[in-house]
């Protein structure tokens, strides 16, 4: 059992930790990619975008497939800490075995089997690919999403209408900022020229790269991805 002190000034904080290691960390995801979303914070962003799982979903620079997976496990129910190995509480000494099992099974038992809408998972990268295959395999999810190797440019809508989420990068950890304008550009005449009656969501966290994107953002959500500031931008596509 392990019990964290935190002092400041002339304050102590005591907290049982009940969790173990970090609960981003949902044990599936042994294989990721340069510079991956945390698990929590693509669902996180998932429920910002109010995604309604009975559309179809798309990311098309889905990297080591955090995204996806994230939205898939929303869609077909299935709770986030399953795939844990253990939780901290399980050794306290008062921790109640048999209520655990009960509540394990209830959440195995209330798992959907097919998803409504398709989840689509792009990259131009075959590496990065394979590892999305894995993360999704581990989850017993990899029959759900359908992930295929393509060139950003080569993108196109696999439906009339759906919801669209990435996360390109935007210099801080991976990739040099005067070098993504075209990136961006890309994905914004890609936005307009193919993805009419789509939602689309760009996490970024750089400011002048956004405008190169070239569309007027209907929403913009305030989030931190670690310690970075970014933001969520919502462009309504017609």
């Amino acid at each position: 059992m392990l019990i964290n002190v935190h002092i400041h000034q002339d304050r102590c904080i005591l907290s049982l930790d009940s969790s173990g290691t970090s609960l981003h960390r949902r044990g599936y995801r042994q294989a990721m990619g340069a510079a991956p979303l945390k698990e929590t914070l693509a669902a996180a962003l998932l429920n910002m975008t109010n995604w309604d799982a009975s559309l179809p979903f798309l990311d098309p620079l889905c990297g080591s497939g955090t995204l996806p997976i994230e939205a898939s496990l929303k869609a077909l129910n299935i709770a986030p800490g399953l795939f844990r190995k253990k939780f901290a509480f399980e050794s306290f000494p008062d921790f109640d075995l048999e209520l655990w099992q009960q509540l394990l099974t209830e959440a195995q038992n209330s798992k959907i089997s097919e998803l409504k809408s398709p989840i689509y998972g792009s990259d131009r990268d075959p590496n990065v690919l394979t590892q999305a295959r894995g993360n999704a395999q581990r989850c017993g999810i990899a029959h759900q999403i359908k992930f295929t190797q393509t060139e950003l440019s080569q993108i196109e809508a696999p439906a009339d209408c759906g919801v669209l989420i990435c996360n390109p990068p935007y210099g801080e950890r991976l990739g040099n900022s005067q070098e993504l304008g075209t990136l961006y550009k890309t994905l914004g005449d890609i936005f307009k020229q193919r993805f009419k009656g789509w939602t689309a969501f760009v996490l970024t966290g750089n400011k002048e790269l956004a405008k190169k994107v070239g569309l007027r953002a209907s929403h913009r959500i305030p989030v931190y991805n670690s310690s970075l500031a970014c933001t969520l931008l919502k462009y309504e596509l017609y």
